[in-house]
C-alpha cells in the first residue's frame, strides 16, 4: 500500500497490490449486510424487538468498518467510502454493495457481480438450514468471527509511488495471474509519476483498454505487437517485449515532459488499435461509408473475419487501416481469395502466409502514403504458384462435399463467391476478379445450400446412381432459404420453376436444363472448378 497525505487523523491509502482480494473481502461483508437487513425486516414483522436491536447494531458496526463511515472536518461531517475501486468500476461497485442492482457494462463488472452472487448464495445456504431467526444470526456471527480472526492482510506501506510500483513488480514477477495488460498499465502509470495530466489521461485509456475479458485483451495486444514489429511475441514474454518496443522511456534514469508526452501518445495509439481490433472481430468496416466502396465490398471483411474466422490477418488490417479505404478494400478481397485457396482448400501451413502479412504490415507502417499494393499481390501469387497450384487446388475442390453433420461454411462461401464473380468469368475472366453486380448482397447465414438431386430422396425420386453423388460439388448450388424450403426433396423437374426464378445466375442456368443426371452433375462440377481456378487468385 501507499500512504500519501494525511487528512486530519485518518489516512487514505492507495492499494498497489491486493485490490481484488480486498474488494472480494468487502463484497462478502456486503452480502452479510444484505442478509442482516432481510432478517431485520423479518424481526420487525414478527415484533421481535430484541433480535431486531441486535441485528441493527451489527449492521451499523459492519457498515462503518467496511462500507462507509462519517468523518468530521472543521465541524462538517461528510461520508467516506471505506474502499474505492478504479474509476471504471467504482460507480458499479458502490451501487452493488448497497443493493441498488446496477447494470454491468464491462468484463470487470461481470466478474465483480459474479463474485457477489456467489458469496451471497453461500451466505444464504448457511442460514437457510434454520427456521428460527436466532439460529440464523448466530451463524452469521460465526462468519463475522471468521473474518475477524482467520483472515490476514499483509500491510506494507511505502512513502512514494516509485517505491510502491517497484514493490508491485517484485511481488508480481513470480508467475502470478496478473495479466500483461494489468502489468503494462501499472508500469506506464509508474513512469508517468509526477506528470499528472498525462498520467490521468493514460489511466482513463487503460481503463477502456482493459474492459474486455483478459483473453481478448491479450489477443489484441499480441496483434498490435505483430502489426508494429513484424514478429509474434515469445510465449509468456508479451509484457517484457511490449514494454521494450513500445515504451523505451522505461530505460531512462529520469523522464522529461517530452518522454511523458511520448508515453501518452503511444497509449493513445494502442487504445485506437484496440478499438479497431474490437470492430474487426465483429466484421465491422473501419471507415465511413463512402464510394466507390459499396455494401458488397464491406461485406467481404465480415465474411473473412467472422464467417471464415481468419484472425491471422488482423495484424495486417490494423496496419492497412492507415491506407485509403479503396486500398483497404482491395487488400481484404485479395486476402479473402488467397486464404480460401491456400489454407481452407489446399490446407497449406499458415506460417508463410503470416510472414507475408508481417512484411506488408511493416511496409505500410513505414510509409503509408507511398505503399503499393502490387508487392502484396506478388507475394500472395508466389504462395499460390508454389503451394496451391492449379492441380492441387482442383483436386482438393473435387473432394469438397456437403456434410450432414454441419461445418459447411467453406462450401457455402465457395458457391456464393463463384456466383458473385460468375458474370466476370463468363465475360472472359480478364484481369483481377470482380463482382459485376454489387447490388446483390446475399446474407451468408440466410443463404442456403440447395441439392438439385434431393438430399433425402423419397421412393418416387430415389436414384441409386445419383445417391453417391448427392453431396458432391456438382449437385450443389445456393438459393434463398424460402425457395429452398419450398423445393424440399422434390424431383428436379418439379423444382426447375423455382430455379428459373432465382436471382442466382448459376441456379438460373441449372433451371434451364430438362434433366438432372450424372452427366449434368459432372458438367456442373467442371464448370465450378474451372471458374474457381480463375476467381481464387490474389
Amino acid at each position: 500500500m501507499l500512504c500519501p497525505n494525511t487528512v486530519v487523523c485518518s489516512y487514505k491509502y492507495e492499494i498497489i497490490d491486493g485490490q481484488q482480494r480486498i474488494a472480494t473481502f468487502t463484497l462478502l461483508v456486503s452480502c452479510l449486510l444484505k442478509t442482516y437487513k432481510e432478517l431485520k425486516v423479518e424481526a420487525s414483522t414478527s415484533s421481535d424487538a430484541a433480535n431486531e436491536a441486535i441485528i441493527k447494531g451489527r449492521i451499523e458496526k459492519l457498515s462503518e468498518r467496511f462500507i462507509e463511515f462519517s468523518q468530521e472536518v472543521q465541524r462538517v461531517v461528510t461520508p467516506v467510502e471505506v474502499l474505492e475501486l478504479s474509476r471504471a468500476d467504482q460507480s458499479f461497485y458502490k451501487e452493488l454493495i448497497r443493493c441498488m442492482n446496477p447494470s454491468a457494462s464491462r468484463d470487470s463488472h461481470n466478474k465483480i457481480l459474479h463474485a457477489y452472487n456467489s458469496l451471497n448464495n453461500t451466505i444464504k445456504s448457511i442460514i437457510d438450514s434454520h427456521t428460527r431467526i436466532e439460529n440464523k444470526i448466530d451463524d452469521l456471527e460465526i462468519v463475522q468471527n471468521i473474518l475477524d480472526n482467520d483472515f490476514t492482510i499483509l500491510h506494507m506501506v511505502t512513502g512514494s509511488r516509485d517505491d510502491a510500483f517497484r514493490l508491485f513488480q517484485v511481488i508480481n514477477d513470480r508467475g502470478t495471474n496478473l495479466t500483461d495488460g494489468d502489468l503494462l498499465r501499472a508500469k506506464t502509470l509508474e513512469l508517468l509519476e509526477g506528470f499528472n495530466q498525462q498520467q490521468d489521461a493514460v489511466e482513463k485509456m487503460w481503463d477502456e483498454i482493459l474492459a474486455d475479458p483478459p483473453t481478448d485483451t491479450k489477443n489484441y495486444l499480441n496483434w498490435i505487437y505483430e502489426s508494429c514489429q513484424g514478429i509474434r511475441p515469445q510465449q509468456n514474454a508479451l509484457f517484457d517485449m511490449f514494454l521494450d518496443k513500445f515504451f523505451p522511456q522505461n530505460q531512462q534514469i529520469s523522464l522529461t515532459l517530452h518522454h511523458a508526452q511520448q508515453i501518452h501518445e503511444t497509449v493513445k495509439n494502442i487504445y485506437e488499435d484496440i478499438l479497431k481490433c474490437r470492430k474487426l472481430l465483429q466484421g465491422q468496416w473501419l471507415y465511413p461509408e463512402q464510394q466507390p466502396v459499396t455494401g458488397w465490398d464491406r461485406s467481404r471483411l465480415n465474411i473473412l473475419l467472422v464467417e471464415l474466422r481468419h484472425d491471422l490477418s488482423i495484424p495486417l488490417f490494423l496496419a492497412a487501416a492507415k491506407l485509403d479505404h479503396r486500398l483497404f478494400s482491395e487488400i481484404v478481397q485479395m486476402i479473402e481469395r488467397t486464404f480460401f485457396r491456400y489454407k481452407l482448400i489446399c490446407n497449406q501451413h499458415a506460417t508463410p502466409l503470416k510472414g507475408v502479412y508481417y512484411q506488408e504490415s511493416l511496409a505500410i507502417r513505414q510509409d503509408p502514403n507511398s505503399y503499393n499494393i502490387s508487392g502484396l499481390k506478388a507475394k500472395l501469387q508466389n504462395l499460390i504458384s508454389t503451394k496451391a497450384i492449379d492441380s492441387t487446388f482442383m483436386n482438393a475442390l473435387n473432394m469438397l462435399e456437403y456434410k450432414d453433420s454441419g461445418g459447411n461454411k467453406p462450401l457455402k462461401y465457395f458457391l456464393m463467391t463463384v456466383e458473385y464473380h460468375y458474370q466476370w468469368y463468363k465475360n472472359g475472366a480478364t484481369g483481377t476478379p470482380v463482382c459485376t453486380d454489387k447490388s446483390r448482397v446475399y446474407d451468408f447465414a440466410g443463404t442456403s445450400i440447395e441439392h438439385m438431386y434431393p438430399r433425402n430422396a423419397g421412393n418416387s425420386v430415389l436414384d441409386s446412381n445419383l445417391e453417391p453423388l448427392k453431396n458432391t460439388l456438382g449437385n450443389l448450388t445456393i438459393m434463398d432459404p424460402a425457395q429452398n424450403t419450398l423445393g424440399g426433396n422434390d424431383s428436379f423437374t418439379s423444382k426447375t420453376p423455382l430455379y428459373q426464378k432465382s436471382s442466382v445466375l448459376l441456379t438460373q442456368e441449372i433451371g434451364a436444363k430438362t434433366r438432372w443426371a450424372q452427366t449434368e452433375i459432372d458438367d456442373q462440377k467442371q464448370l465450378l472448378t474451372d471458374a474457381a481456378l480463375k476467381i481464387f487468385l490474389p
